[in-house]
């Protein structure tokens, strides 16, 4: 009988295998990120470099072009490397008075933050439509008076604190008006203003109750940041 000889024990341990297997894993993740970015043109900025890079952005009827960090953290990874990164709505966030990008840490309690929606889909009853047959109607003691010449309707519960008002410029049919509401006891009070900037394209924005006085200059600069930020394309 021919005796056999066993072959010598590997010097491999089962945990380089594990590892070997692991770096394939990672190797094909990467390849695969690479292949859909690349197909489907996402841009997810990391860096202040992409951040203030310029994007055009077309919104119903209108064109921007803008730099992402402008954009609101949640709507960032909508832009696109693409010649023109087509969208239903947007939101930006903006820093009073400057009306420039937010810088730091984003807090939605700060005086003044300003968040402006652009929104190509509206399709709802403007303030001013429901002024006289709601709001009056709902309104405790009348109309108060405001801020800078504004009007103001509490809209609160009898003997409760002024938690939701609207305040509007009695002077024009179609003037400035906004609903201020404090949503919880830790936040400060936001109002709300919506613009129908023409057919298929409304603009909204947000902004700290204590700003009120300003309104007149809040009104004229947002609606110049926007415009300044509008392209025309052929």
């Amino acid at each position: 009988m021919i005796p056999v000889t066993l072959p010598e024990p590997s010097k491999f341990q089962p945990r380089f295998f594990n590892l070997l297997f692991l770096a394939l894993f990672i190797l094909g993740t990467a390849h695969l990120a690479q292949k859909t970015l690349k197909f489907t043109g996402t841009w997810a900025p990391s860096s202040p470099a992409q951040m203030a890079e310029p994007v055009t952005v077309s919104i119903g009827p209108a064109h921007f072009r803008l730099t992402g960090d402008l954009v609101a953290p949640g709507h960032q990874r909508s832009l696109s490397r693409s010649e023109v990164t087509r969208l239903s709505a947007l939101r930006l966030i903006l820093q009073w008075p400057g009306l420039t990008a937010e810088e730091g840490q984003l807090d939605r309690t700060d005086q003044g933050l300003i968040v402006i929606d652009l929104d190509s889909n509206p399709g709802r009853e403007s303030l001013r439509a429901r002024l006289e047959p709601f709001f009056r109607r709902l309104a405790r003691g009348g109309e108060l008076t405001g801020p800078a010449g504004l009007k103001i309707l509490n809209l609160s519960s009898r003997g409760a604190p002024v938690t939701d008002l609207v305040a509007f410029d009695p002077a024009r049919q179609d003037g400035f008006i906004a609903r201020c509401r404090l949503e919880a006891p830790t936040q400060s009070a936001r109002c709300h203003r919506a613009l129908r900037l023409e057919a298929g394209l409304e603009l909204r924005y947000r902004f700290d109750q204590s700003l009120l006085p300003d309104w007149r200059r809040l009104d004229r600069d947002i609606l110049k940041r926007v415009s300044d930020l509008r392209i025309a394309i052929n």
